[in-house]
């Protein structure tokens, strides 16, 4: 798997933010497609904004100034412009996220962060052509899968998800839209499959799904469940 660099990390955030230009956010977008990696860590940004996507509270001036003075002068780890504006924009948000959001930022690169209790889940679903691209994000908590296309064209079908445990046995989980965003319930029965290394995949079925539980198409989109 591909190694991030800070500047593959800041410009995840700034996807998920929404800073980038029309060119640089295509690019980010192909980029998804065919880097688990990176569309990984924009689902972890994803996770990480969204508790505080909801208020317009700006930090004052003084937050940043013992920010910036917080940092380590002349090292190799030094901010690059792009990379301080990117967090400056954040302020925008909350202050809880500007205070978040400078704790990740001091943090070392190699260092490993403790996970909560219930780690999110997290799959980037996609093909070997790069024509078909999906991420997967389950909330055990809540028992429900957050899932976002990024390319997938079915044709006259409809995409519908399975998940297959080391069983081997696929299980659908429901149809999706190939479109836009799907908020997914899964049921209690199905939580018991949705783990790390559990495989998700996504194939064109009839509108009302697989006939008899059994998938009739081919994979169009796979990857493996990790977690955060």
């Amino acid at each position: 798997m591909t190694r991030l660099t800070e500047d593959d990390i800041t410009l995840a955030g700034e996807y998920v933010l929404g800073l980038l230009e029309a060119a640089q956010e295509a690019s980010a977008t192909a980029r998804i497609a065919v880097d688990p990696a990176f569309a990984a860590e924009v689902e972890a940004w994803r996770v990480r904004l969204m508790p505080m996507l909801g208020t317009e509270q700006a930090p004052p001036a003084h937050i940043w100034t013992s920010i910036e003075n917080a940092l380590p002068a002349s090292t190799g780890q030094d901010l690059a412009p792009r990379q301080l504006t990117f967090w400056r924009a954040v302020s925008g948000i909350s202050m809880t996220a500007a205070i978040f959001m400078a704790v990740l930022l001091l943090q070392k690169p190699d260092a490993a962060p403790q996970l909560a209790p219930q780690s999110p889940m997290v799959a980037a679903l996609g093909s070997e052509t790069g024509n078909a691209a999906m991420t997967a994000q389950y909330d055990a908590r809540q028992g429900t899968m957050l899932l976002t296309p990024v390319a997938l064209d079915t044709g006259t079908l409809y995409p519908e998800l399975w998940i297959i445990p080391e069983d081997g046995k696929a299980r659908s989980m429901g149809m999706i839209d190939p479109k836009n965003p799907t908020q997914m319930l899964v049921t209690p029965d199905m939580r018991q499959y949705v783990h790390k290394g559990a495989l998700l995949a996504v194939t064109p079925e009839p509108p009302q799904g697989a006939p008899g539980g059994v998938a009739t198409g081919p994979i169009l989109a796979s990857g493996k469940i990790n977690t955060l």
